[in-house]
């Protein structure tokens, strides 16, 4: 409602200024007083020189004319006040179908009181609902600083602004990047300056903010290459959007990263997450034949993200065989860590879902010991998901053999990890599916038939049985030491020292207890005289893809033989278990790992030529 033109005489002794604030309070205006709240100017009465306004406590009030002037505030027709009066429906619609505008008008009304605060104060209940005005703000912020003309301030008791034209924005973040101190503060000055560049669009300008970078990624000690790497990767996506090439110099993201695969995952742990598969993008584009071996490289070490993006790569380059294999070698060396594998065992990607079978469930359990040990747990989420997840649990034993399940149970049996509720929870899972091994877990396992027979190699049974007698010989003694000398700490309740020696105690126990599985079960050979008239455990296997001129080479050996920088599998994977049996020229269908299947035709057989005699 538009206010009326006042046009009574006004007292002659009210001072200039308050005559014109008096001016701009005729009937019909609203205002605000600053106890009673919001108003309406209803009448004006001249006998008695006062205003009468309508306050939603006081209907009729009567003020004098240089009180009103001196506690009364008019409102201007957009102010949030008013629009609630005058066009409610429209003002709750606006909210909706455009939030920015809606705190814009409340920045207008309330000036340099629009804090986050006052603003919901003025919008909520009335404009937008109690229940969704903490989501209807999140979005309005989000909106605000897509927008580029607001200020929209970290702290809740600041007010938010409105800021001048985008260009003079441009101008202020480009100022802002030349004064800046500092790699931290030009990393964030020049994120800043991106938003405003299609204002600015100058080349003069790019050259000096490319001579400007340059110049401070040049001055970054090594012992900060984290920041230096984000501020080059920041300069790179800069570039692209400026179209401009990316650098490829000295202070190029390849010549500044290290290729080493312990220095290059230390690098990614201390990148912020987001910088994680940008660092490995801007490798993989600018190494285009090294990329491969560093990536494998880096799973070991690898965090869920780094997983992700490995595999994609490897995905998207047709090079599945490879990142699969790697992964296979990792989980059975338990050469892996918890976060790499609760990202597989979380999203079970199709790429690895031959893997998700028993051997997976050992290297859990084995970095799950091992995160025991650690000053920084990271197995807790993967604890949980083994436990709550039970589809995963009948994933890995879909189609195991029963030894494997009875390894598994024994596995679990013996291990510290779980606490004894969830052990049993986890052995009742086992058995619902597998039967058979009930009767060993409550230990009236008297007709369990005896494992099967494993092959291995000489060299791989040397391993293992040094590794059993290190165990027997070394650690089980020193353990006993440590158990003893944690004794004399005092009250064993608290006692720190006792606690992790007697856990670790478990775990030597239960290492020791596969070991001599393994060996009771393992049987030797050096596979010499393999038949080369099919593909037989001890050949060399060359395969040509039927559809591409590519040649596969495996050389199928023992249980514990796998090596893929080698070209070595052992018999029990599935792509030796496909081959076994067959001759020279007959056509194999290999699984991708995806649901796909790769052709591949048997071009040769020949004897091994590894090197598998008996160490001395």
């Amino acid at each position: 409602m538009e206010s009326e033109v006042l046009s009574v005489t006004l007292p002659e002794n009210l001072s200039p200024a308050l005559t014109e604030k008096l001016k701009l309070l005729a009937p019909g205006t609203y205002c605000i007083h600053r106890s009673w709240g919001f108003g309406k100017i209803k009448d004006w009465d001249t006998a008695r020189e006062s205003v009468l306004i309508d306050f939603k406590s006081k209907h009729g009030h009567v003020m004098q004319y240089a009180y009103a002037a001196e506690s009364l505030t008019a409102l201007a027709p957009d102010h949030v006040s008013v629009q609630k009066v005058e066009s409610a429906a429209a003002l709750k619609k606006k909210a909706i179908d455009d939030p920015v505008a809606v705190v814009q008008y409340c920045i207008r009304s309330l000036g340099p009181q629009a804090t986050a605060d006052n603003i919901q104060t003025l919008l909520s209940p009335d404009v937008v609902a109690a229940a969704d005005y903490k989501k209807w703000w999140d979005s309005a912020k989000r909106a605000l600083k897509k927008n580029g003309h607001f200020y929209v301030p970290g702290k809740k008791n600041e007010a938010l602004r409105q800021l001048d034209a985008p260009s003079a924005l441009g101008d202020s973040a480009l100022e802002n990047l030349r004064m800046a101190n500092g790699p931290k503060a030009i990393l964030l000055a020049l994120g800043t300056l991106a938003k405003y560049w299609p204002e600015i669009k100058n080349d003069p300008v790019l050259n000096e903010i490319a001579e400007l970078l340059d110049a401070t990624l040049s001055k970054i000690p090594k012992s900060q290459l984290p920041i230096q790497i984000e501020l080059a990767l920041a300069r790179d996506e800069f570039f692209v959007q400026a179209g401009r090439p990316i650098e490829s110099g000295a202070m190029a993201v390849t010549t500044l990263t290290p290729l080493g695969s312990p220095a290059l995952s230390n690098l990614l742990d201390a990148l912020p997450g987001s910088r994680q598969p940008k660092l490995l993008e801007a490798l993989r584009v600018g190494l285009p034949d090294a990329w491969p071996a560093l990536f494998l490289g880096l799973l070991p070490r690898a965090n869920g993200r780094v997983a992700e993006v490995v595999t994609e790569a490897f995905q998207a380059a047709g090079r599945e065989s490879e990142v699969q294999a790697a992964v296979n070698r990792y989980i059975r060396e338990r050469n892996i860590t918890c976060d790499f594998l609760f990202w597989l065992c979380k999203n079970r990607a199709p790429i690895y879902s031959q893997l998700i079978e028993p051997q997976l469930f050992m290297a859990i359990l084995s970095v799950l010991e091992k995160d025991q040990f650690s000053e920084i747990k990271k197995g807790t989420k993967l604890y949980e998901l083994v436990l709550g997840d039970k589809p995963l649990i009948a994933a890995i034993l879909k189609d195991a053999r029963v030894p494997d399940v009875r390894d598994i149970t024994r596995a679990i049996l013996l291990s510290p990890v779980f606490e004894e509720l969830d052990k049993r929870s986890l052995l009742a899972a086992i058995i619902k599916l597998y039967p058979e091994v009930q009767a060993m877990v409550v230990g009236t396992d008297k007709t369990a038939a005896p494992e099967a027979k494993i092959i291995v190699s000489w060299p791989s049974l040397k391993r293992r049985q040094a590794e059993l007698e290190e165990i027997v010989t070394k650690k089980i003694p020193q353990n006993s030491k440590d158990i003893g000398i944690a004794r004399g700490y005092g009250d064993l309740k608290e006692n720190h020292e006792f606690k992790s020696a007697r856990e670790m105690q478990g775990i030597l126990s239960r290492q020791k207890a596969e070991l001599e599985l393994d060996l009771s079960r393992a049987e030797a050979t050096d596979f010499a005289g393999a038949d080369t008239s099919k593909v037989s455990l001890g050949t060399k296997v060359t395969l040509k893809d039927a559809t591409a001129a590519e040649k596969l080479v495996y050389t199928i050996l023992g249980a514990w033989d796998s090596d893929l920088s080698k070209g070595i599998i052992s018999y029990q994977t599935a792509v030796a278990r496909a081959l076994l049996n067959h001759t020279t020229g007959e056509r194999i269908e290999l699984s991708t790992g995806e649901g796909g299947i790769r052709h591949v035709v048997i071009e040769k057989i020949e004897p091994h030529d590894i090197d598998l005699s008996i160490p001395a």
